[in-house]
C-alpha cells in the first residue's frame, strides 16, 4: 500500500531534474510539486537520494527541491576552492526562490544554520536533523570513531553501514538502503576531494540571531556529540523545539520515514494540511 501511495504521489507532482551552473562546476537538482519552497540538504555521507521517501510526501504541499552538493551523486566534484553556502545561494537564485524552508541533516543542518545567519531574509523555517553546529568542537570519541571507520577491516562502506550511531540496530530496511546509496555514490568516502570553505563567522556564538521557527530532530541512538550540538541549538535559538526519536540513529528520515514526514509536516503546518 505504501509503495502504491508513493507511485500515485510521484504521478501527481510534476518533476524537474536538471543541472545548475555554479562557480567552477555544475550541481544536479530535482524540483517537484507546487506551493511554498522547501529545500532538502543532505548529510556528509550520502547524496540527495537519501531524501527519496520525503520528496513525494513534501511535494504534495511544497515546491520541494533537493540537490547533490559538490562531489556527491550527480554533481561535479570541486576543482577549486568553493563554498557550500554560495552554492546553496546559487540554487535559490537560479530557481527564483526568495524565501524557503530549509531541511538539513547533519552537515546539511550545519549548512542550513550558517545560511540562515548569513541570509536571514531567505529562510522561513528550519528543520535540523541530527544537526551539528559550526564552531562547536567534536569530542575525541567522535573523531576516533570516524578514523576507525575509515580504517576498518570490514571495508569502508560496510563500516559506516554497520555504525551503531548512524543507524539504530533495529533499522534493517534503512541499513539496506544506506548500503545501496553508498555503493551507488562512494566518491565522498573514497576521495574526500576539496572541502567547502568554512563560514566566515561560526554559528555557535550567534544562534540567538536566528528568529525563524526551528525544529530539531535527534535519534535516541545518535552519537553523544550530536545530542550535545542539538542541545546547543535548542538553548541558542529562542522558541526552537527539540524532539528525540526512539529506535533511530543519525539518519532518522531513512529509518522512520513515515514518522519523520508526519513530524515535519505537522511542524510546518500546525493548523492542519
Amino acid at each position: 500500500m505504501r509503495s502504491l501511495l508513493i507511485v500515485l504521489l510521484l504521478i501527481a507532482a510534476p518533476i524537474q531534474a536538471e543541472s545548475i551552473e555554479v562557480s567552477g562546476g555544475k550541481l544536479w537538482y530535482e524540483l517537484r510539486g507546487e506551493g511554498p519552497p522547501l529545500v532538502l540538504l543532505h548529510d556528509g555521507l550520502v547524496p540527495s537520494g537519501t531524501w527519496d521517501d520525503q520528496m513525494p510526501a513534501f511535494a504534495r504541499h511544497f515546491r520541494t527541491v533537493r540537490y547533490d552538493r559538490r562531489g556527491y551523486g550527480r554533481s561535479e566534484a570541486a576543482k577549486e576552492a568553493f563554498s557550500d553556502m554560495d552554492d546553496l545561494h546559487a540554487v535559490l537564485e537560479s530557481l527564483k526562490i526568495d524565501r524557503a524552508v530549509l531541511v538539513g541533516c547533519s552537515n546539511g543542518a550545519k549548512l542550513a544554520v550558517d545560511y540562515a545567519l548569513a541570509h536571514p531574509e531567505r529562510v522561513g523555517s528550519l528543520v535540523l536533523v541530527g544537526p551539528v553546529v559550526s564552531g562547536l568542537p567534536y569530542s575525541e570519541h567522535f573523531q576516533r570513531r570516524g578514523m576507525e571507520n575509515f580504517q576498518s577491516a570490514k571495508g569502508l562502506i560496510e563500516a559506516w553501514v554497520q555504525d551503531r550511531y548512524i543507524l539504530d540496530p533495529v533499522s534493517t530496511r534503512a541499513r539496506e538502503r544506506l548500503r545501496a546509496l553508498l555503493k551507488g555514490s562512494p566518491t565522498p568516502l573514497v576521495n574526500r576531494g576539496i572541502a567547502s570553505l568554512a563560514a566566515k563567522r561560526p554559528a555557535v556564538d550567534r544562534l540567538s540571531e536566528i528568529k525563524v521557527p526551528t525544529l530539531i530532530l535527534v535519534g535516541a541512538s545518535d552519537i553523544p556529540d550530536v545530542h550535545a550540538h542539538a542541545g546547543a541549538l535548542e538553548a541558542g535559538i529562542q522558541g526552537s523545539r527539540r524532539v528525540v526519536i526512539s529506535d533511530a540513529g543519525h539518519l532518522i528520515h531513512l529509518e522512520k520515514p513515515d514518522l519523520f514526514n508526519e513530524t515535519v509536516l505537522t511542524f510546518l503546518w500546525p493548523d492542519g494540511l
